[in-house]
């Protein structure tokens, strides 16, 4: 799991790093710098998981199997050629005045922090823990899609975060039903890992399952930008640096289908 903990803890100093000493000549090689020693990460933890099959640590925070695997290396991948693109990219906008240096250390802060969120939805095996990642990665692209600071922007930044905030309490509700639903028998503090719920699923409250699945998909299906919960996507996608078009299609969607079929 030493991959696990590598991978997060990177992620968590390049969101302190690149908002406390990123500096616009070199900020944007560091984050791909930082996003190529990630993916090389997932693809050792990948090999892990291929050579000893599922993974999870000794205090169970951690899980890792055949399908959550592929995500987080798909994670890594799009976080990687993301930062390819960034860099250019958001060079050419500091050239044209439309960001300032702040703004600049902001993007990658947050971008780190994005993925940071991503990663640890796709690995912990708490079902609350997932919950809380998602709500980080709403505060994270929050912060992206605002990032012009332009009216348009920040309508649309705000849209993202009523939608979603909504949405996501609802997920909440439903993680909720699930842990009354393992503690019922017997489960307490373990109530929430995904591990406990599986192997004892067949003991669980049928009723309250079904009703917490609806809170689920209703919370983070507004994340997924299921009809009619998509409003948010358009003004996201166009008011928000291009980059980041690529890690809500390619990374936030997918991340949220994966919690409501973990859940």
């Amino acid at each position: 799991m030493i991959p696990v903990y590598a991978l997060l803890l990177l992620s968590g100093m390049g969101v302190v790093f690149f908002a406390l000493c990123g500096h616009k000549e070199v900020v944007g090689k560091w984050n791909t710098q930082m996003s190529g020693v990630s993916l090389l990460l997932t693809v050792i933890l990948a090999g892990e998981v291929f050579h000893r099959g599922t993974l999870i640590s000794s205090h169970q925070a951690f899980l890792i199997d055949a399908f959550n695997v592929y995500l987080i290396v798909l994670t890594a991948f799009v976080g990687f050629t993301t930062s390819l693109f960034s860099a250019p990219y958001l060079a050419n906008e500091i050239a044209l005045g439309k960001l300032s240096d702040r703004q600049l250390k902001l993007y990658y802060s947050m971008y780190q922090g994005f993925m940071l969120a991503m990663y640890l939805v796709l690995t912990t095996n708490n079902l609350g823990i997932m919950w809380v990642a998602m709500e980080g990665a709403t505060l994270a692209t929050v912060m992206l899609v605002s990032l012009y600071r332009t009216p348009e922007a920040i309508e649309a930044a705000w849209k993202y975060f009523i939608l979603c905030g909504v949405g996501i309490a609802q997920a909440l509700f439903g993680t909720v039903l699930l842990y009354y639903a393992a503690s019922q028998v017997g489960e307490g503090e373990n109530a929430l890992l995904w591990s406990v719920l599986h192997e004892h699923a067949a003991l669980l409250n049928p009723d309250i399952l079904e009703i917490a699945f609806v809170f689920l998909l209703i919370g983070y299906g507004t994340k997924m930008g299921l009809v009619p919960l998509h409003n948010w996507l358009p003004d996201a996608h166009s008011q928000g640096p291009t980059p980041m078009s690529a890690v809500l299609s390619g990374l936030l969607l997918n991340d949220a289908l994966y919690a409501v079929i973990r859940n």
